[in-house]
């Protein structure tokens, strides 16, 4: 236990540090020109479909039936050109049973993803990729898995009119590894989706209304979860590529992975 908070503590004072003194600037508008395809705005749930060169840091609270999880989520992305990127995400995980259990905390699954981007216009990109999921979790404290291996490919799509902008995404999640026969009955194929639409009601700052939620097609699972978020992002500096929103989700459907989920979210751009 010791050893994981001196661990999450070095990688609070990186970022700490990184967001202090690294440089960067906003993308200006002549650019996203030459580059033939918009630069879209960052949901608070889904990703941008736009291959950027940035590092994002959410702070994520969900109360679940069984427990309150806090979850410290940083990611990075780096772009290989206009139209590439590598992106990565290692969440980190408290978990708090109601049952009034000790609290455990472990590393999450370990997301790495390949995304590729390609406007059609000015205003209009599609694009898509292959997301990795790594067993990095903890079967035996509930967070994440400590065998499954998730192959997801995916699909997006962007685009904006006047102050507005929609982003879609949809993902076709395919387990390997899973730890035991039930595990591999209960999903073959799960599909993941989300419809984003921000609203630029001033210069630097939007309102977020998301849509997120997942199906098992192939599988004996048959629950069907879609999640609502509204919230609000904004850029407090004007010189300076940093972006600062929060929100909060609640499920639409009877079955439900929590009962509530807020977000805080840090995005400085390069």
């Amino acid at each position: 236990m010791q050893e994981h908070k001196q661990m999450i503590g070095k990688k609070l004072l990186l970022y700490v540090i990184f967001f202090q003194f690294a440089p960067g600037y906003l993308l200006a508008s002549d650019m996203e020109e030459n580059l033939g395809r918009p630069d879209l705005a960052h949901p608070l749930i889904a990703e941008s479909p736009t291959p950027d060169t940035e590092l994002r840091f959410e702070y994520i609270v969900v109360d679940k039936r069984q427990a309150t999880e806090q979850v410290l989520n940083p990611e990075g992305e780096f772009a290989l050109s206009s139209w590439a990127s590598i992106e990565v995400d290692l969440p980190y995980v408290f978990r708090d049973p109601n049952s009034g259990d000790n609290t455990v905390d472990h590393l999450g699954t370990t997301e790495i993803a390949l995304k590729l981007a390609h406007g059609l216009t000015a205003d209009v990109l599609v694009g898509g990729g292959l997301e990795l999921g790594i067993p990095t979790g903890d079967d035996g404290s509930g967070i994440g898995s400590n065998n499954e291996i998730v192959v997801a490919p995916f699909l997006d799509f962007g685009a904006r009119h006047n102050r507005f902008e929609v982003i879609t995404f949809l993902g076709f999640g395919i387990p390997f590894n899973q730890g035991n026969a039930e595990e591999r009955a209960e999903k073959d194929l799960e599909l993941e989706y989300n419809f984003a639409l921000a609203y630029w009601f001033i210069p630097r700052s939007r309102l977020i209304l998301e849509f997120d939620g997942e199906a098992v097609v192939l599988g004996d699972d048959n629950e069907g979860i879609i999640n609502i978020t509204a919230g609000v992002i904004g850029a407090p500096l004007e010189d300076v590529p940093l972006e600062i929103g929060g929100g909060m989700s609640v499920p639409l459907t009877s079955d439900q992975e929590f009962d509530r989920r807020v977000v805080f979210s840090a995005l400085y751009q390069f």
